[in-house]
């Protein structure tokens, strides 16, 4: 997105306006100690909706009633202001800016100031964010029972400011990082920041984890319909042989599962058939002597399970009694071994320390395979399980056996009750009737077309996610972007040799920085030493993550503006107060200790505003977007390649002055 920043101000209280015009590509503002500098990015900050007031107290905040800065976001000016005192801020569009240098509290409106929170989303607004629900799972709502945080300009932040404390930090790179949800939030909102999404996929990602759970339901139903046919396809099957043993005739010639797929046709030809028995029919004996043959098969396979189940619960009480026995034995101490020697001619004898060593082998050895231990218990804790299910279901179908055997014997019990084989025939064959009438009632549906209907649903859904967002290989493109471009950025800074050639890498799942030395080595930035790496690490990482949003045009919501406070701190300290009316690095050294070293500290300075400027000159010539960098920093009058340093100053350079001036303050020399 084509923005930048135009403006900073404040209206003091005699309503007179102090003010700082900016442009794109670098703006440095430069001066000695406590004149204001470093309060440019907290009035930026606090106009740009931060809920805290961390404008340092001073001349600022004494003068001061009112703090504003002006934007340009896609050829529209923004006013946004902010008074201490003021629980709303001010928002105004302005196709035209206003005579900012007569500028005074009567161009600040009421009307124009809203609520805090409104204003944040107002000010999003101008940047594209009009997304309003980002949950992917609306039952990760239910969890929480809250929506999830909105994007919001204030996640933006991360990527625009790099504060004093924060430049050369070796443990935090990001602004607002310490906190662990804002932390969240703004990673999780870079797909958002960086225009991959809009709100019609997170709709589309609502629906698609609706749909998900919809057929894991459809299909856990028929699984359990499936199983349900199963059970009712053998107890019907039973009935048939029951009929059969009976009557020695069959009913039907197909099978249960035939039968069950249209009950309803065979119901109608059961009530039809006349009972027919053929008392020479040997099938009962059949079906009995088959069932005692199983019966006997399946207490074999108890009795074999049994016997591997005492095996293992042998192995299980003595494993257990083992470790008992290890851990209370004592740990063992350092033991010293003693050559011996022939009392008569002393010579060593070598044969105690050679048994030693073996007998130190040996309790390595003995000591890794007790700690195999735990592993084998969990093993046989696994197998004790399995065995034990096996058993139980064996010992189920050994009862329904028996209750086979037993209905069968009845066939001769009830004939010698003068139950005929009619009679009884006609008993199994009304428990058919019954059977299938309640099977009819219940109606079981066929899940496959509903579930075939949701599988294409979900492919429709993945379809769009994918040839639509394809957000995942957005991200992958974008850190190849990102890592490649550090690598052009990092090569001109003077990292020290130990990480040159500098490989910085950035992950945008966690935001963490690292130069990788090696495939199987990651050396991350609180582990690179001194500040100008961790100085350099920052700049490399900013700019590139500038440039990648520059290269998305106006896809990217993100406003290309970076501040940088005192980058040049690595090697000018700010401890080492700046009170000259000129910028004298010797000086500086001098008092600092480090007189020495003042020319090649100096060059490296002078290396990083040239590399700020040939990036923003860069990134203009390959994306058409030139970024913003403001740079408050008391370095001045550096000798630079291609600009003059006065250029990039124009007329920001606080010496004989401060931002707020005062009365009896002289102009600048």
């Amino acid at each position: 997105m084509r923005s930048y920043l135009k403006y900073i101000g404040v209206i003091d209280k005699s309503d007179k306006v102090h003010f700082v015009k900016f442009g794109s590509g670098v703006n440095v503002i430069t001066g000695k100690s406590s004149t204001g500098k470093s309060a440019m990015i907290e009035i930026f900050d606090y106009c740009f909706g931060n809920s805290k007031f961390t404008i340092p107290a001073g001349i600022i905040t004494d003068h001061a009633q009112l703090y504003f800065i002006v934007l340009s976001v896609k050829e529209t000016n923004i006013i946004l202001a902010r008074s201490p005192n003021k629980t709303k801020a001010f928002l105004k569009e302005e196709t035209s800016l206003p005579d900012i240098e007569n500028l005074s509290m009567q161009y600040f409106e009421d009307s124009f100031f809203i609520a805090f929170d409104n204003f944040k989303l107002e000010l999003g607004r101008y940047f594209g964010l009009e997304i309003v629900d980002t949950d992917e799972d609306l039952k990760d709502r239910e969890f929480r029972q809250m929506k999830k945080a909105r994007p919001s300009i204030r996640n933006m932040t991360p990527f625009l400011l790099q504060h004093q404390n924060l430049i050369a930090n070796k443990h935090a790179i990001f602004y607002r990082f310490d906190e662990k949800e804002k932390r969240e939030q703004t990673i999780e909102q870079f797909k958002i920041f960086a225009g991959f999404v809009n709100q019609e996929y997170f709709i589309i990602k609502q629906k698609l984890a609706d749909e998900e759970r919809t057929l894991k339901k459809l299909v856990n139903q028929q699984k359990n319909i499936d199983e349900q046919k199963e059970q009712n396809s053998k107890e019907f099957e039973g009935m048939l042989n029951e009929f059969f043993a009976i009557t020695g005739n069959k009913l039907f010639d197909e099978k249960a599962k035939a039968i069950l797929l249209n009950p309803a046709n065979y119901l109608n030809q059961i009530r039809t058939k006349k009972i027919e028995s053929n008392y020479e029919s040997q099938e009962a004996l059949i079906q009995l002597q088959k069932l005692k043959e199983h019966k006997n098969t399946l207490y074999a396979q108890q009795r074999t399970l049994q016997i591997k189940l005492k095996d293992i619960n042998s192995s299980v009480e003595y494993t257990n009694k083992y470790r008992e026995h290890l851990s209370s034995l004592p740990e063992m101490g350092d033991a010293k071994i003693h050559l011996s020697k022939c009392p008569f001619c002393k010579t060593s004898n070598e044969i105690i320390s050679t048994e030693a060593n073996l007998l130190l082998n040996a309790i390595e050895w003995l000591n890794n395979e007790l700690g195999k231990s735990t592993y084998l218990l969990d093993s046989f804790e696994a197998d004790k399980k399995r065995l034990e299910e096996e058993i139980r279901g064996i010992k189920s179908q050994i009862t329904n056996v028996y209750n086979e055997i037993s209905r069968l014997k009845n066939i001769t019990t009830d004939l010698q009750v003068n139950r005929d084989l009619e009679e009884q025939g006609l008993k199994a064959k009304l428990k058919m009737e019954i059977f299938l009438e309640k099977l009819i009632d219940k109606n079981i549906s066929n899940f496959e077309d509903s579930i075939s209907s949701s599988k294409s649903v979900i492919e429709n859904l993945r379809g769009i996610l994918r040839d639509k967002y394809n957000v995942e290989q957005k991200l992958k493109n974008a850190k190849t972007y990102i890592d490649n471009t550090m690598k052009q950025i990092g090569d001109n800074f003077d990292f020290e040799d130990s990480y040159k050639p500098i490989n910085l890498k950035f992950s945008l799942e966690s935001f963490e920085l690292w130069h990788e030395k090696s495939q199987r080595e990651k050396i991350y930035l609180r582990s690179m030493g001194s500040g100008a790496n961790w100085l350099y690490s920052h700049l490399t990482l900013f700019m590139a993550l500038h440039k990648y949003f520059c290269s998305l045009g106006n896809q990217a919501l993100t406003p290309q503006i970076l501040f940088l406070d005192q980058p040049s701190q690595v090697y000018f300290p700010p401890s080492i107060r700046d009170t000259d009316e000129r910028f004298d690095a010797e000086k500086l050294k001098e008092k600092e200790g480090k007189q020495e070293k003042t020319d090649e500290d100096l060059i490296a300075v002078e290396n990083l505003f040239n590399q700020m400027v040939q990036f923003c000159s860069d990134t203009l010539k390959e994306t058409g977007i030139e970024p913003q960098i403001i740079i408050t920093d008391h370095a001045d009058n550096l000798k630079l390649d291609n600009v003059e340093f006065e250029s990039l100053v124009n007329n920001r350079r606080w010496r004989g002055r401060g931002f707020i001036r005062l009365p009896q303050e002289k102009k600048d020399e």
